[in-house]
This record gives C-alpha cells, structure tokens and sequence, in this order.
C-alpha cells in the first residue's frame, strides 16, 4: 500500500521548526561555560531567536533550512571584577558553519576590557561547538514522521517527473504545494488551449494594502535589485514594456507589457509547471492612499486546476513577501 504522506518523499514537504530551535537553542547555550587563567564566563540567557527554521522534504531528500539571529547575554568574572553584556550571532544559516558574534557591553572600563575579550576568544569558541550539531539535531527532532522509506526502489517503481530544465526545483515544489482547490468566488470560467490540450481557465482577482508609497510599491516589482530582496535570489527583470522576466529560479517568467510608473505594470506570466506554452495575463492597479498603498491584482487565463495554488501564492510569494521586505 502506496504511503499517502508523501509517496517516495518526492513531493515537496515543509515543517515550521521555529518554536523548536528556541526551545532548543535555550537548553543547548544557557549554561555554556568557559574558563581559563582565573577568568570564568558563561551564557546567562538567550534572549531572542528570530528568522527562519524549516524542515523540507525535496526529491527524497530531508533537508534543514534556517537563517536566525540569537541573541545571548552573558557575564564573566575574575576575582571580585564582573561584566555582563550581550553576544548576537546574526546569521546562524544552513549553508555556513562560520558565525559571527558581536560581543557588546555596558562598562567601558579599562581594566575590564580582558573580560570582555575573554569572551570573545574563549567563550564564542564553545558556543560555535554548540551549534555545530543544530542542523543534525534538528532533523532527528522533528524529521521521524516526515521522512518515508522507499519501499518502492529495488522494484524500479516509476519516480514523478522532474520540473522542466532550468527551473529551481525547489520552487517548483513549493508552489504546487500551495494548491488548495477551487475557489467558488472566480469569475466565470474560460477555454484555453496550449500544444494541442484543451482546458478550463478562471480569472483571479485580489487586492492588498501596502505601507509604502506607490512609486516603491512599483520599483519593488520591476527593478531587479529590489525584486531580488523578496525573491530571496536573482530577480531577471528591467521596468521595460516589453522585456522578458523570469523569478524564483525560472519558475515564473513572462513579459511586461505596458507600464505606468507608480500607477499599472501589466504582462504576461506563467508558472512553469503549467501546460507548455500558457500565459496569464496580469494587470496590477496602484493606488496610492494617504499613508498607504492599495495594489488591485486582476489575472485572466489562469488554469482552473491551478486557481488554489494560484490565490495562495501570490498572498505568500508576491504580497506577504514584499511587506516583509519594507520592514
């Protein structure tokens, strides 16, 4: 019998790790301890964890991906001299194993500067030692229910098909996982066809309220500097009409195909797992209100299979995205 949780671990599978990496990052670093030459110092306390912890499945991998800021205070002592401070480590990532501490405290005095430093060459040291076992820790903490042997394998069972060449298959996961049904409020329903198939297609129609002007609402879509910063990668875009786009990896791409500064962008646009050939086409008002911004998405021609994952998207990939990025 076929696992229903994810068949072969193939499809793209996401775990919110957050809560866990502060509980855990608080038992593994308060108490962590350094001592030497008549000089102790420990880690008091963390006193924020923020940014991302996720735990993915992917092609039948179970990968770890986080980017947090830790926030520490700690003390150090030599005879009856104490000092206290704070230790950030503003990137603690996946994808580097070399940390960052900024070690900080009130007292400036200069007989207490070789506390500080102790803390530095001697107690951040032992920290890194700590962290070092996060990302194995965190796959055996929260990856036992998500991970699914494949019983299939020395069957030659069939796997899925990959996503197209030059897409991120990264992406391509996330987006149809974004898939959640059919929505009863699209406007009525149209016929497309791409390479010879036949399908149904709905028009997708969303707004959402912006803190910033319009005009950075509108250099945040089309320049590629700011587009890369929500993106989270390289963003292949000009405010050009006319010029071709690709986001995400190569998992959206399009055209634009008439701009308003600060008013309209429209273009086409497809994801890339949709039928070979389809575009949508996408047109955004930009109004600009007293102290914000309202941005009126109207998209026709989107595949009536993908209407869910469409709506979902947009809010997680494009508007939530873009807020965060404006702080």
């Amino acid at each position: 019998m076929a696992d229903w949780r994810n068949v072969g671990n193939w499809h793209w599978k996401e775990r919110n790790c957050l809560e866990w990496a502060k509980t855990y990052l608080n038992e593994q670093l308060v108490g962590v301890e350094a001592a030497a030459d008549g000089i102790t110092a420990k880690v008091v306390t963390v006193d924020a964890v923020t940014g991302d912890a996720d735990l993915n499945i992917r092609k039948g991998r179970l990968l770890a991906i986080y980017d947090l800021e830790v926030k520490l205070a700690w003390k150090a002592s030599r005879g009856d001299d104490e000092i206290a401070g704070q230790i950030t480590i503003p990137e603690v990532a996946h994808d580097t194993d070399e940390f960052v501490y900024e070690v900080t405290s009130a007292s400036t005095a200069i007989d207490q500067l070789p506390l500080k430093d102790f803390v530095r060459k001697q107690l951040a040291p032992a920290i890194g030692k700590k962290l070092s076992c996060f990302t194995d820790d965190m796959k055996k903490a929260n990856g036992q229910d998500m991970y699914i042997p494949d019983s299939n394998k020395s069957s030659g069972a069939s796997t899925p098909a990959a996503a197209p060449a030059g897409v991120d298959p990264q992406l391509a996961k996330e987006f149809k996982s974004g898939k959640v049904g059919s929505s009863s409020s699209a406007d009525a329903a149209g016929v497309a066809k791409a390479k010879g198939a036949t399908f149904s297609t709905v028009t997708v129609k969303q707004t959402s309220e912006f803190m910033c002007s319009a005009d950075d609402l509108y250099t945040a879509l089309t320049d590629p500097q700011r587009a890369a910063v929500w993106t989270r990668g390289a963003a292949e875009i000009q405010p050009v009409a006319g010029s071709r786009f690709k986001l995400f990896g190569g998992h959206i791409e399009g055209e634009i195909t008439k701009l308003e500064p600060g008013k309209r962008i429209e273009q086409t646009w497809r994801v890339a797992t949709w039928p070979a050939g389809h575009f949508s086409r996408v047109q955004m008002e930009l109004e600009q209100l007293s102290t914000s911004t309202r941005l009126s998405l109207t998209q026709t021609d989107v595949p009536l299979t993908e209407e869910g994952a469409t709506k979902t998207n947009w809010d997680r990939y494009y508007w939530n995205a873009i807020k965060g990025s404006f702080g």
